[in-house]
């Protein structure tokens, strides 16, 4: 689809580089890169505003309203209607119609959207990256507390896919950890249990009953002579977790490409070791002490986990870190890192440049350590972007709902989907940016009111379905005289229908897919706005008999809005509805 600011910025670009050229001035593409064409704040400013002149002022020598000046004299566009200075150099451009028009036969020309190919190189090879997500401990199904980030990341996965890039999306197993240890003996306790032995759960282990049914199938399987420690308990526990939770995050409508397990690929395979090897070799990783961190205790107050003994360190302040860290402790076991350098190896190994990681934000502190580890394992070749998303407070009946594994009484993600609907979970926890607090109100998200952002999305599509199913009229492309279409509700429709390819280009840059969220909420405010514009006043109904070629345009501008929806939708990985029950 054509991309109006993008196009806009070209123009702009390419006329610097004849001012650049007249006065000798050298100018790169991250000049280019600092200034922006966007939508104008106000409808009264125009259609796009670009801060080229403000931003490069000082590289061309000029003042910033003498360079826009200098601009708007060279550009001569015929979609413009206006240029306009504002305040300290802002460009403000009104368009013509006529561009919007275009736009909208092309849309109604094309079999498929074509997306901006962001994630190609000059050469057009695809970026690798290495998306890893929704992987909480397999200790437990997916609760309500995983399904911000597990949508978050799926649904990235998905924009990123289609703008171009090569996304492996990967679930990390971790299952090398004391909680595993203390989910056997969980499983363990309800295989006794279904031997007809009377159990207690112990302290820090995992009450749940979702351990019953395991109980039952360790008891089918092997009798009832089981060893606690035997290896056969600890697999058939862990992949029977893991298919618990492939099962729940398939009922979110999220399937990863790839499962890695942190035991079987990392501990097993001795690739800790190595990698940790490879960091010395680099002269990166040194035995020594951690300065004792202050405390409000007082002096020879330390606190709780602090290891005064000779560690193996990995020297991350090389890379921005605050302090270095510990890969191995005192007694040579190794640190929750020494694992993140071995996985980050693995990545960049399969050939990942870019690992993006959505974390909640208690992982915040994580984030400087891990960059460093990222950037030394590859030699600056590979960089990490962790996303924070804040948990989501459920609300049911007025209350809370609480989310604690170890004592059982959290609410599953699957128990939410069975109440509210997967497409609906997916849409609403895209209505916040990801690292805004979020009250998620189970009964306000299905009620059918225009305050529930997807049912007003799904209502605006089925509305286009119902005026296209039954408008008796045949849709002919070569009738869509869409100039015919001169209301001012129905050019700011078109305009909301033109801004799509640049939300699809800011969304996936930024890595924020909840903006297409809030553009679908604008786009059917403004199809539904025009609707109730129509009931009110004849002249403005979609179809009118005795003009069918405004009746073909308004009929067109519908078919475009509808694939717009769909295709928004689409990226949630959420069916378009043709009809409200």
């Amino acid at each position: 689809m054509f991309n109006i600011y993008s196009s806009f910025k070209e123009i702009f670009s390419a006329t610097l580089d004849q001012i650049a050229l007249e006065r000798s001035i050298v100018i790169s593409k991250k000049d280019y890169d600092n200034f922006t064409v966007e939508p104008t704040k106000e409808k009264s400013h125009g259609d796009l505003a670009c801060n080229a002149a403000m931003v490069l002022s000082k590289k061309f020598a000029m003042n910033p309203r003498e360079l826009a000046q200098e601009l708007i004299k060279r550009i001569a566009n015929e979609d413009v209607e206006k240029f306009e200075i504002a305040g300290p150099g802002f460009i403000n451009i009104s368009l013509k119609s006529q561009i919007f028009y275009r736009l909208l036969e092309q849309l109604l020309g094309a079999e498929k959207f074509e997306f901006p190919n962001l994630g190609r190189d000059e050469n057009g090879q695809r970026e690798k990256i290495n998306l890893e997500y929704a992987s909480p401990n397999p200790t437990g199904p997916i609760h309500v507390g995983h399904t911000r980030g597990a949508i978050y990341g799926d649904v990235l996965a998905t924009l990123l896919q289609k703008t171009g890039y090569d996304v492996l999306k990967e679930y990390y197993i971790n299952d090398a950890g004391a909680q595993i240890g203390n989910l056997i003996k969980s499983a363990y306790a309800r295989y006794r249990q279904a031997c007809g032995e009377k159990i207690e759960i112990g302290e820090g282990l995992y009450p749940g009953e979702y351990l019953i049914p395991i109980g039952v199938s360790l008891k089918e399987k092997f009798g009832e002579n089981l060893a606690e420690n035997s290896s056969e308990i600890r697999d058939f526990v862990v992949d029977s977790m893991i298919e618990l939770i492939k099962r729940d995050l398939l009922a979110l409508g999220i399937k990863h490409d790839s499962y890695f397990s942190e035991k079987k690929e990392l501990h097993d395979k001795n690739k800790i070791e190595s990698a940790i090897q490879i960091l010395r070799d680099k002269g990166l990783i040194f035995e020594g002490r951690l300065e004792a961190p202050k405390t409000e205790k007082g002096v020879g107050a330390l606190p709780e986990g602090y290891d005064d003994k000779e560690q193996t360190l990995f020297r991350s302040t090389n890379f921005g870190d605050d302090q270095d860290r510990v890969v191995k402790k005192s007694d040579g076991t190794p640190t929750y890192l020494a694992g993140d350098i071995a996985y980050s190896l693995s990545k960049f190994e399969r050939g990942a440049k870019k690992f993006i990681m959505p974390l909640g934000f208690d992982h915040s502190g994580y984030v400087k350590r891990l960059s460093a580890v990222v950037s030394a394992i590859s030699n600056g070749q590979a960089q990490v972007k962790v996303i924070l998303c804040q948990m989501v407070k459920f609300i049911k009946n007025g209350e809370p709902l609480k989310m604690s594994k170890r004592a059982g009484n959290f609410i599953t993600a699957r128990e939410v989907i069975d109440e509210v609907g997967a497409d609906v979970l997916r849409f609403i926890m895209l209505t916040r940016k990801n690292d805004a607090p979020f009250d998620f109100d189970l009964a306000k998200v299905i009620e059918q009111s225009k305050d529930n952002p997807i049912f007003y999305v799904q209502y605006a599509h089925a509305r286009c379905c119902s005026v296209l199913r039954n408008s008796g009229v045949a849709l002919d492309a070569s009738r869509f005289v869409l100039s015919e279409l001169k209301d001012e509700s129905e050019i700011e429709l078109i305009k909301k229908i033109s801004n799509f390819p640049r939300m699809i280009e800011m969304s996936a840059t930024h890595f924020e897919p909840h903006r297409i969220a809030f553009y679908l909420q604008e786009l059917a405010a403004e199809f539904h706005s025009l609707w109730n514009k129509g009931m009110e006043n004849h002249e403005l109904k979609f179809i009118i008999q005795d003009r069918p070629e405004l009746t073909q345009a308004r009929l067109g501008m519908i078919l475009a809005t509808k694939k717009i929806i769909a295709e928004g939708l689409g990226i949630f990985n959420i069916k378009p509805l043709e009809e409200m029950r």
